[in-house]
């Protein structure tokens, strides 16, 4: 008895330093929970076995911690395959709730004032060249969190949050606390400094140690995406996905979230859909992408040799700006079919709810390479592309770098026609020529109708005319409210156009009434 007792109590100890280090979830639904119970049962056994070899115990402490062991193991081989794909396919392929809808109700048509422009690279480049501006000795001190950075919405906008984080141990030791954060609009990329100081933090140490103060509360969930968010107060708050599994040890299943106060240590848990409305993301991307594979490999089941239906999600992830709510978004493409996306799925990590548009056309990445294709001769790249609505038609937008690494223009790309690419210096430009080519493409696409609501011409006599800026003139026909917005680089005889002149404007016919881009310019006083 006295061997089984210093056993238990060495298993114990041992348990406890593991627990200590490593942070495992203490749960039947986690294969970590069902290690420390073998390493439990393991360390009684070894201990009944000396005593049972210098002949001062019986065979219980033997028997005890066997019976613990076997009965351990037995549970992690059931659990094992109980998270087998073979016998809950079904319930994998279903955790992605998707429902199919037509674009324009998913992809609201752009918002010049919202768009997603500046990506997370960008966003850490503004921010690092901020704080050298602000403080120069804060740059030997912290550095950006760039595994921690979240797009998230602040006052109804798309904003990057990257909290800062000490640099070392020792910086940490001398430091404490944490002196504020970056903000940068994802629109103008206007970066500034939040001066909120804060202690906890992944990068901090012992009980300041986000993760650790986390798992002294909740234990019991698996946690992930630990995103830095602003509350409705603008106070830095810590959003922790926290989740289960549902089947076996796998499937990863959310419950709710755990929000820290990184200022107070306060830790407070909500469970999912009960969240306060500032939190913009209760489902991670890593859970998301788990679901959204499950979703499109057991389409038809675990037993699909010859891959009939079978879909898969192209190389990475993107973000849609919509209604106050930033959505993950990625194109969907049949196995083997890595030229071209059978549709888009757009995926709510506030409500977890997902949206599947089927529309063929180019992956992200031939649209990639059909914008790099048009700029090859000045030798810009594009990045990564955000899926916008333009008029109804689906496309991609991407900014374009030159050598050093600055934005020097913006592409689009239509999903649909291969053919319809444009690039420009502004964003104007780049839309007013890719509007134009889709009217020239427009037989190859669909009929006009059905990419815009429809194209309008208008006739007159120019009463003003001016400089809206550069590169750009604002024209005014008599008897028409409407101002017009011309490029002068595509239409040159604007800037010789004068009060008086006799012009015909084209142009696409949306909500907007005050301001519209013209698509075709024609002067016919100018002979």
């Amino acid at each position: 008895m006295k061997h089984t007792i210093i056993g238990a109590v060495l298993g114990a100890i041992v348990v406890f330093l593991i627990s200590i280090l490593a942070l495992p979830v203490l749960s039947l639904k986690f294969a970590g929970s069902i290690f420390l119970v073998i390493v439990f049962a393991g360390i009684i056994i070894i201990v009944g076995s000396v005593g049972l070899y210098q002949k001062k115990t019986s065979k219980l402490p033997v028997k005890i911690g066997g019976i613990i062991l076997i009965l351990a193991v037995g549970y992690l081989v059931i659990g094992g395959i109980a998270s087998s794909a073979i016998f809950n396919s079904g319930t994998k392929q279903k955790m992605l709730d998707v429902e199919e809808v037509v674009f324009d109700e998913t992809v609201p048509n752009v918002d010049m004032d919202n768009l997603i422009i500046w990506d997370e690279t960008d966003a850490i480049r503004f921010g690092e060249k901020l704080i050298t501006e602000k403080d120069p000795s804060l740059g030997s001190m912290y550095s950006i969190s760039e595994e921690y950075g979240t797009l998230s919405v602040v006052e109804g906008k798309p904003y990057w949050l990257f909290p800062l984080e000490h640099s070392s141990f020792f910086k940490y030791i001398k430091n404490k606390s944490i002196p504020g954060y970056i903000k940068v609009n994802a629109t103008t990329g206007k970066a500034e400094f939040v001066d909120t100081k804060f202690s906890v933090a992944p990068s901090a140490f012992f009980g300041n140690d986000l993760k650790r103060v986390v798992y002294s509360k909740y234990k019991n969930f698996g946690l992930t995406d630990y995103s830095f968010e602003e509350d409705e107060e603008g106070n830095p708050k810590w959003v922790i996905t926290a989740y289960s599994h549902k089947t076996g040890f796998t499937t990863k299943e959310v419950e709710g979230v755990i929000i820290v106060d990184p200022t107070t240590k306060d830790v407070e848990f909500f469970d999912k859909n009960e969240q306060p409305e500032w939190v913009d993301r209760v489902t991670s991307a890593e859970i998301f992408n788990e679901h959204l594979n499950a979703w499109g490999k057991y389409i038809n089941g675990w037993w699909n040799p010859s891959d009939t239906g079978k879909l898969k999600c192209t190389e990475n992830i993107g973000y849609v700006f919509k209604e106050g709510n930033v959505y993950f978004y990625t194109g969907i493409t049949s196995y083997g079919g890595d030229e071209a996306t059978t549709g888009f799925l757009i995926f709510n990590p506030r409500t977890s709810k997902a949206y599947y548009n089927r529309i063929s056309g180019s992956t992200e990445q031939k649209a990639i390479g059909l914008m790099e294709e048009l700029v090859q001769n000045a030798g810009y790249t594009a990045k990564y592309p955000y899926l916008i609505n333009i008029n109804g038609e689906p496309t991609y937008l991407s900014t374009l770098k030159g050598n050093s690494g600055n934005v020097v223009g913006y592409a689009l790309c239509s999903v649909k026609n291969y053919r319809a690419v444009a690039w420009g210096k502004t964003l104007r430009e780049a839309q007013t020529e890719y509007n134009r080519i889709l009217i020239t493409e427009g037989s190859n696409i669909n009929s006009i109708s059905d990419q815009f609501d429809s194209f309008d011409k208008s006739s007159g006599t120019v009463s003003r005319v001016g400089v809206f800026k550069e590169g750009y003139f604002l024209i005014k026909l008599e008897n028409v409210e409407t101002l017009f917005v011309v490029s002068a680089d595509q239409y040159p005889t604007i800037a010789l156009t004068e009060n008086g002149d006799q012009v015909e404007i084209t142009y696409i016919k949306t909500e907007e009434t005050k301001k519209i881009d013209a698509v075709d310019f024609k002067n016919n006083s100018i002979k």
